[in-house]
């Protein structure tokens, strides 16, 4: 990729729950999971597939791919073998699901006003904006995200999904194929978030990195190797900071 401005970075990869807006993942996942299951129920029990699905989910999160497989082989591959489910029939339950139940979660995503105007500004600056959100989601349940959070006109340049994507944060192959795919050096790159132990991870490719504190993550007792720390009003500030010293 083209360097096309902002000074300080040639990318900057954000991560979307927590950090461009609000929901509890603990509470919105098994509500997807479970509308997901009533339209599977002519093939499983919805209690099996709700098993099912969220080990897959936890497979994608514990163990790293192999680089070949996309995150969603890896999910019809785990629920085939759990539940001799075909491929077709996972795929045409997402097509029912984003047809006629995905409006049902939209009150649990609530927009932050500031993280809006910060991609304002990063655009601004011409900066190259990767939307790296943990791909255990299709990218229909992303979008959708995106729109409830009042961020679907943002012209991310990529964004990770569970069809284009080989890992998960915070495994290192995850922010390598970022990198592979925007062709920038890691040393020009940030990553924002708030997971300290998924979103940090990025520290360990060469990216800098800035923990946004706002709605923390700390699964690992604040072990976290971070560059920055803040809310969402000292992120502004930082990157304002670095784009006028740029």
């Amino acid at each position: 990729m083209n360097r096309r401005g902002g000074g300080a970075f040639d990318a900057i990869l954000f991560d979307l729950d927590g950090t461009l807006l609000r929901v509890e993942m603990t509470e919105f996942i098994p509500r997807y999971v479970e509308g997901l299951a009533e339209y599977c129920r002519d093939h499983t029990k919805p209690k099996k597939f709700v098993r099912a699905m969220l080990g897959s989910i936890r497979d994608l999160l514990k163990n790293a791919g192999d680089g070949v497989q996309t995150n969603e082989a890896r999910v019809c591959s785990y629920l085939h073998r759990e539940l001799a489910l075909p491929e077709t029939v996972l795929r045409e339950t997402f097509r029912q699901f984003a047809a006629n139940h995905l409006d049902s979660l939209a009150g649990m995503v609530k927009p932050i006003p500031l993280a809006r105007k910060i991609l304002q500004e990063c655009l601004r600056q011409r900066v190259p904006l990767v939307l790296a959100t943990n791909p255990v989601f299709p990218e229909f349940m992303i979008q959708a995200r995106l729109r409830w959070g009042g961020l679907d006109d943002v012209p991310f340049n990529f964004l990770t999904s569970l069809e284009n994507s080989h890992y998960c944060k915070p495994q290192v192959g995850y922010f390598r194929d970022i990198l592979a795919h925007l062709g920038v050096a890691p040393e020009r790159c940030l990553m924002v978030g708030n997971d300290a132990e998924q979103d940090m991870a990025a520290s360990i490719v060469g990216m800098k990195t800035f923990l946004v504190d706002t709605w923390l993550v700390d699964g690992r007792g604040s072990a976290a190797n971070y560059d920055c720390k803040g809310d969402h009003s000292q992120l502004q500030k930082f990157l304002q900071k670095q784009f006028e010293g740029a």
